[in-house]
């Protein structure tokens, strides 16, 4: 590869990975790399650029390069908007899609739509995204999904019942997911219940969902069908997805599942969250439970037996200097539990915690959390 140049195709197609496999550190350096050899900045590069920021959880960084770009395309607009939508930021999305119709004349198309509706969710903005959702001239399934998601987030569940009626989407997974965010977040357990049981009939062989129905037995203290739903994923022959948690450290990424102890640092890692369990239990500190979680070890009391969120921030605490951001990514949807522990931990070690699933990016910050508690 010597004497070779990389070209903006190369540039633009590595930044992606950067982001996936939470090497943002390394993001950055090619960024930082591109700005010093005068590279040719193109409008593909800067949007690269600008994705890999919201992606790697640095939204600040991406807001900069945004509005410092003199040329904008639909892109460009629609990374800003979904990104900030992702980081709990739904208002500033909706602002900037109103600014994107007035300063210019790109023509509007599903994706950008689909992502105004997200902020629309994440913002609880219900009349607005209807608006929005109005204004699409044929409606997908996502896009109708998104509409279910805003107003389940919203408690409303009888006009999402409808909708999905009118529609004719009830045998779509993509809806059916989006209407159990919002039993989860309402506590809605009867019809989250009922949700579970259509996707495993719509996907049989998804052990995900055997797994929720599980959970939620789980949550009931039903045991008995606990175990034998247990016993169906087994006979089954399923395999459910494991949890994994990932955290840069000195240009290194380190990986923890549930219960890991294969990291050296191990012993370290667990008498942290010991030390961490102890402090909840002095200021009488409660995790809620969550009935829709998606690994089956995952209805245990998190700070007990580490799940991977938990290990990864244990490591970014005793791993990096007081004050400093822990930045974590995770491949399935943090729980409940964790999450109330990741808040209660941002307000007692004075750290700003960044995690990112596989629904958005929580910023953890004196006790609080981006999402609103909606995820």
């Amino acid at each position: 590869m010597d004497g070779l140049k990389p070209d903006s195709l190369a540039f633009s197609s590595v930044l992606p990975a950067c982001a996936r496999m939470a090497a943002h550190k390394h993001g950055k350096e090619i960024h930082g790399y591109l700005l010093r050899n005068s590279t040719d900045l193109n409008l593909v590069v800067q949007n690269a650029v600008m994705d890999m920021y919201v992606k790697s959880g640095f939204i600040e960084y991406a807001s900069r390069i945004f509005v410092r770009m003199k040329d904008k395309d639909l892109i460009s607009w629609t990374v800003m908007i979904l990104g900030y939508s992702l980081h709990g930021q739904g208002v500033c999305g909706v602002d900037l899609f109103c600014a994107m119709e007035r300063k210019s004349t790109i023509q509007i198309d599903q994706v950008t739509y689909a992502a105004v509706l997200h902020a629309c969710s994440t913002a609880r903005m219900v009349e607005q995204g209807k608006f929005y959702f109005n204004c699409i001239k044929a409606p997908n399934v996502s896009n109708c999904a998104l509409m279910v998601a805003l107003l389940a987030r919203a408690g409303l569940f009888e006009e999402a019942r409808i909708f999905i009626a009118e529609q004719k989407i009830e045998r779509h997974v993509e809806v059916l997911r989006a209407l159990l965010d919002g039993c989860r977040n309402h506590q809605q357990l009867a019809l989250g219940k009922q949700v579970i049981e259509q996707l495993c009939e719509l996907e049989p062989l998804n052990a995900e969902n055997y797994v929720l129905l599980s959970n939620w037995h789980a949550n009931s203290a039903r045991w008995d069908k606990v175990n034998k739903l247990r016993q169906t994923i087994s006979d089954m022959g399923l395999k459910p997805k494991k949890a994994y948690s990932w955290v840069e450290f000195q240009n290194k990424v380190h990986a923890f599942a549930t219960g890991d102890v294969s990291h050296p640092r191990s012993q370290k890692i667990y008498w942290e969250l010991e030390c961490l369990r102890k402090k909840m239990e002095d200021e009488k500190h409660q995790p809620n439970p969550d009935f829709s979680l998606h690994d089956v070890e995952e209805e245990r009391e998190c700070i007990q037996i580490g799940h991977s969120e938990m290990l990864a921030i244990s490591f970014g605490l005793i791993s990096t200097q007081p004050g400093a951001t822990i930045r974590v990514i995770k491949n399935l949807r943090v729980c409940r539990s964790c999450h109330d522990c990741a808040k209660f931990i941002s307000k007692i070690a004075g750290r700003e915690i960044i995690l990112k699933d596989i629904n958005c990016f929580h910023h953890f910050k004196d006790g609080f959390c981006s999402c609103d508690d909606f995820w």
